[in-house]
């Protein structure tokens, strides 16, 4: 019975709870919406300064992720600027792939 209630105790005082981090949520949008179009304009920068095609889409891409990279680096050391999140990263990455494929079928 003892053993019982010192597990019972232990679960109860687990500190604060972290909110879930659900694959579907608004901050998800955000991340697609911000790699989107960083990198659009990467690839139609690097597009507009006479890059090929290929090497724009390349840039643009890179771009991109590295947006998403660095913010969920700096959510990982800076707690209090946010949780760190692979379904942010996965965001980010439909978000790059989505710009790549609109910005190749341009002309």
């Amino acid at each position: 019975m003892n053993h019982l209630m010192l597990c019972l105790c232990l679960s109860m005082g687990t500190g604060p709870e972290t909110p879930a981090d659900r694959f579907f949520a608004e901050d998800k949008l955000k991340h697609f919406a911000v790699s989107f179009v960083f990198t659009s304009l990467a690839s139609s920068g690097a597009r507009a300064a006479g890059l090929g095609r290929t090497p724009s889409l390349a840039t643009g891409a890179t771009a991109g992720m590295g947006i998403g990279i660095a913010k969920e680096l700096r959510d990982r050391r800076s707690p209090e600027s946010g949780t760190a999140s692979l379904y942010d990263l996965a965001w980010d990455a439909i978000g790059v792939g989505t710009a790549t494929v609109l910005v190749a079928q341009a002309r």
